[in-house]
């Protein structure tokens, strides 16, 4: 994102994601990015705005990591969802993980606010997910099936990052695959 607005927008996910959404006023996020809620209107519109913005800025970066680790091909699926696991526990991830959490509910509660996020949410990185994972395993119900293991596992690790659980889940995940095991379950 070109200018002052792509700076805005970088540091107000930051902010986002630490103090929440549901919260914090214009003008509060304003005063935490040192610039004046006509700033903020003028680069975004409205609060709901701005906050779309954030959380396509949230997924694109996801995208991003997904397609960076996808690019690799000599990995081994095990390995690529160790990789993707480390990159999910980097400082900071565990605010933008419940910050896109916090939109999914919000926009399903509230479709008018945020016209268009469901669909991107489920049809966003986590289809590229599955892409990749299908191309991968050659099935898409095991594609599938891990999309939503790792889902469940990045949920229980937002609730409960100090747990260990999560981490040897997914270890315990990577060498299913690793051992081949997944191949039957196609």
């Amino acid at each position: 994102m070109p200018g002052r607005r792509g700076e805005i927008l970088a540091a107000a996910t930051r902010v986002v994601a630490e103090r929440g959404i549901d919260t914090m006023s214009l003008a509060e996020l304003a005063e935490a990015l040192g610039c004046s809620t006509y700033t903020l209107t003028y680069h975004f519109g409205r609060k709901d705005r701005l906050l779309a913005a954030i959380v396509e800025h949230v997924e694109t970066e996801m995208r991003a990591e997904i397609e960076r680790l996808a690019a690799e091909a000599d990995i081994s699926l095990g390995d690529l969802l160790r990789r993707y696991w480390q990159a999910l526990r980097e400082p900071g991830v565990h605010a933008y993980l419940r910050l896109w959490l916090e939109m999914l509910v919000l926009g399903s509660r509230h479709p008018d606010r945020f016209p268009g996020f469901a669909e991107r949410a489920a049809g966003g990185w986590r289809t590229l997910a599955a892409d990749v994972l299908r191309a991968r395993t050659g099935s898409s119900e095991l594609a599938t099936l891990l999309v939503a293991a790792v889902t469940g596992l990045e949920l229980d690790h937002m609730l409960d990052p100090g747990s260990p659980e999560p981490d040897r889940a997914m270890e315990r995940l990577a060498r299913f695959l690793d051992e081949g095991q997944g191949d039957r379950l196609r």
